[in-house]
């Protein structure tokens, strides 16, 4: 009876971190089990409280390996949760400093959440982001700044976005997120119920191409309109994350909004 006790324990220890550790196979960090097992949870939550559909354009998926900029429209302080369930990378998701919890910084830390001022131009966030993107890292940004309201337009994107992708050479990796709750505030969204979708585009680099930072972030917002069928609304967001384009020069056209 005890050896088959020990043993019902073992086994309890053991599925949980193995499982952990091959789903951190899969978003490439061996070395964070826990990080795995914590992907598969958010996973499991995506799928029974948003009942999330998961939809991939052919290849969209097949090689992201290196440097990768996530870039998602905002419906929902839950984007995040649902992007990450579906996207086979670890995301370090660039969040405004104004959602910060400081009870949950051991969270922050140990998912590398990087927080940026709104009301500042947010260099030190910028810089953390570059430095994940230098070592082959992956970030995920809302270059819309702040939530869609109503649901079914687009917010014009900020042109960080643009200087991001530009100074680090990085592939982007479009996300269209739909159908999350219009919840009164981005945290209750995460226990809302919702019928959502996230879509993954392929892969666009930039590498090549002669685009400026406003430039990237203009075409970047017209794939989006395509992509989607969405109007774009005609004002800047009230509040932009991240550094406006201004800090990209001498860039031409790098300092106006993108609309």
């Amino acid at each position: 009876m005890l050896v088959w006790t020990l043993s019902i324990a073992l086994a309890a220890v053991a599925l949980p971190l193995l499982a952990g550790l091959l789903a951190a196979r899969r978003l490439r960090d061996p070395t964070d089990p826990a990080t795995g097992l914590l992907y598969l949870l958010g996973r499991a939550y995506a799928r029974l409280l948003h009942r999330l559909d998961v939809r991939t354009e052919p290849g969209a998926l097949s090689d992201l390996s290196g440097p990768l900029i996530v870039v998602c429209n905002h419906t929902a302080g839950v984007d995040p949760i649902l992007v990450s369930s579906g996207c086979p990378r670890r995301v370090a998701w660039i969040m405004a400093e104004d959602m910060r919890l400081p009870r949950l910084d051991w969270f922050w830390n140990w998912q590398r959440v990087i927080f940026v001022n709104r009301t500042k131009e947010g260099r030190k966030g910028l810089r953390q982001a570059r430095e994940v993107l230098a070592n082959g890292g992956c970030i995920g940004i809302f270059p819309e700044g702040r939530l869609e309201r109503p649901h079914g337009r687009l917010l014009p994107f900020n042109p960080g976005v643009g200087m991001l992708v530009k100074r680090t050479s990085a592939r982007v990796l479009p996300v269209i997120i739909e159908g999350t709750p219009q919840a009164e505030n981005a945290w209750q969204s995460i226990w809302t119920r919702s019928d959502a979708t996230v879509r993954f585009m392929r892969p666009v680099s930039y590498q090549q191409s002669s685009l400026s930072a406003a430039e990237i972030a203009a075409d970047l917002q017209h794939r989006f309109a395509g992509w989607t069928g969405w109007p774009v609304a005609s004002h800047a967001p009230a509040a932009q994350i991240g550094p406006d384009a201004r800090a990209d020069t001498p860039e031409p056209n790098a300092d106006r909004s993108i609309a």
